[in-house]
């Protein structure tokens, strides 16, 4: 089995967690519920003429209440009447509210972030009001231990695929980079040499991670043209720093990955990365 690690696991929670609707993603959230509150948490379901009375689920003991709504592509007032409905339902009918927390597998623009902070907040002092989006949710998800991220969502192990090989490309500028970086869901352990010094392995590790990094929030600045060219221009500057120890990068992506396991495994894109040395003016085109 190949652990994931912690940044394409939460890279795998989201994209696991945007796949989820209606009572899929309610059931998910109960499971996480269950998780960080053991012995305390209630999942709650409509019934009779009232309903869930705006509740979710709920711990008796720790006075925390949940609403779980998956809002992916609604409108923004829609989002907001929704907010303040279940929040001043769930106050008219439950006493001792201490924390209401309503969870969305969404990223919410800054307009409902400053609606919760500008309108709701100061009405209700006495409650801790919280908004857990999608990045919240995936890292807070992230964090826990394996079993109890298997349990939430089924993202942590994967079976080795069949041995296939992989054409790396000699990766020369961030322009070339950046397709892989924005249009993966994890990476494979990355590939460096053996005789590394501490300084070019602290330079391997840093390049890496930057990398990883650009990838997790590709998503976030793809619809700004300035801000993708500065970030290649980024990844270029990493990759010159690389060239000057005589390193250079190779990378390519894989199709079709197992991200998690069981019987209907979740497919999705991987990057490879690889480090090699070079001794002439071009490093060779190498397989994966």
């Amino acid at each position: 089995m190949a652990a994931v690690d912690q940044n394409s696991l939460r890279k795998l929670v989201e994209g696991q967690l945007l796949r989820l609707e209606g009572n899929a993603f309610q059931d998910c959230m109960d499971q996480l519920g269950l998780v960080l509150h053991p012995g305390d948490y209630q999942p709650v379901r409509a019934a009779g003429p009232k309903g869930d009375t705006k509740n979710d689920g709920y711990c008796p003991k720790a006075r925390v209440f949940y609403a779980a709504h998956a809002t992916r592509g609604e409108r923004i007032d829609r989002t907001k009447a929704k907010i303040r409905s279940d929040l001043e339902g769930c106050l008219q009918e439950h006493r001792d509210v201490r924390v209401w927390r309503f969870l969305t597998n969404d990223t919410l623009p800054g307009e409902v972030d400053q609606f919760i902070d500008n309108e709701l907040r100061p009405l209700y002092p006495g409650v801790t009001i919280e908004v857990w989006g999608l990045k919240k949710l995936a890292d807070e998800i992230s964090k826990l231990k394996k079993e109890q991220v298997d349990r939430i969502i089924d993202v942590i192990t994967v079976d080795e695929p069949e041995f296939e090989v992989v054409l790396l490309d000699h990766i020369k500028t961030g322009r070339d980079l950046w397709p892989i970086l924005s249009g993966c869901l994890g990476w494979l352990p990355h590939e460096e040499p053996d005789d590394c010094t501490d300084e070019e392995q602290d330079l391997i590790d840093s390049a890496i991670q930057s990398f990883q990094d650009w990838s997790d929030i590709s998503g976030d600045i793809e619809f700004s043209r300035s801000s993708v060219r500065d970030a290649q221009r980024s990844i270029t500057s990493i990759l010159e720093e690389l060239a000057e120890k005589r390193l250079a990068l190779f990378a390519a992506t894989k199709n079709d990955y197992p991200l998690n396991g069981g019987p209907s495994p979740f497919l999705g894109t991987v990057a490879i990365f690889r480090i090699t040395r070079v001794s002439g003016n071009q490093p060779k085109p190498t397989d994966g």
